[in-house]
């Protein structure tokens, strides 16, 4: 047992000290001066516009057609464009989109839509607009619905990935259709809210939607649906797959309630 015993020894005179915890908080790297994690990764979270962007104008150009002779003599054509300018207190929105067909020499469908928005941010989140709108559809017998109103709205995140923002206010609503007894003008209730989701350089996707329930007739809702998905191809090219679904709860007589617009385009980014 005796080498045993002085072996213990011999090891345990021979350990290192155990460090104190002065020593051990020494082994630590010290914070950097001015680094703070919870600071950064708020920052890294952080949903604001980003100052250089201010002032600026983004937006895209989009086209579509087809077109088929012999057997069958049919052209379509679609066109889109949206402009967006946002500064530190105000943002301007356009939007426009035509779209046209014809047949063996006929026109089948003419359908334009534009619209523009102006936002005034009271702080980074809450901001006042006026808005106004025009829209015609051959196959639906509208001439021309006429939209202007104004309301508040929130921005609840706008951001490289996500941009989301709900709006409420009042409207005035003003409908001609192809027969006079079909006309009706009315304020409205408008209830919105546009979603933009860019999960990487290669997709995004995105919503608005409108809807417009009269104040004078329970009856009287007409409602804007616009859903679409980018793909890059290029820098400044992209493929766009856009479905837009309209609803009118009082249409024009002989015309339905619900239409669908489906549209498969490429655009180009400015």
């Amino acid at each position: 047992m005796l080498p045993f015993t002085s072996l213990l020894l011999a090891s345990t005179l021979c350990a290192e000290p155990t460090p104190s915890p002065v020593e051990i908080a020494d082994l630590v790297e010290p914070a950097r001066p001015g680094f703070d994690l919870s600071a950064n990764l708020s920052a890294a979270s952080a949903d604001d516009v980003k100052p250089e962007e201010y002032g600026k104008w983004h937006g895209s150009v989009t086209f579509g057609a087809t077109s088929a002779s012999g057997n069958t003599d049919r052209f379509t054509a679609a066109l889109g464009a949206n402009a967006m300018n946002r500064r530190e207190k105000d943002r301007r929105t356009f939007d426009l989109l035509w779209n046209y067909a014809e047949e063996e020499g006929t026109i089948t469908q003419r359908r334009t839509y534009a619209s523009g928005k102006y936002d005034y941010f009271v702080d980074k989140k809450l901001y006042y607009l006026g808005q106004a709108s025009l829209e015609n559809d051959m196959n639906a017998k509208l001439d021309l619905r006429a939209i202007a109103g104004a309301g508040a709205g929130y921005q609840f995140r706008e951001d490289d990935i996500w941009k989301l923002a709900g709006e409420a206010g009042l409207s005035y609503v003003d409908e001609n259709y192809d027969g006079s007894s079909d006309d009706a003008e009315f304020i409205a209730a408008r209830l919105a809210y546009k979603a933009d989701w860019t999960p990487n350089k290669a997709w995004a996707v995105g919503q608005a939607a409108e809807l417009y329930p009269s104040l004078e007739d329970n009856d009287d809702i007409t409602a804007r649906v616009d859903t679409h998905a980018k793909l890059t191809l290029t820098e400044k090219m992209f493929a766009q797959f856009q479905w837009i679904y309209s609803w009118d709860n009082t249409p024009a007589t002989g015309a339905e309630r619900v239409d669908n617009l489906f549209l498969l385009m490429i655009g180009w980014t400015f």
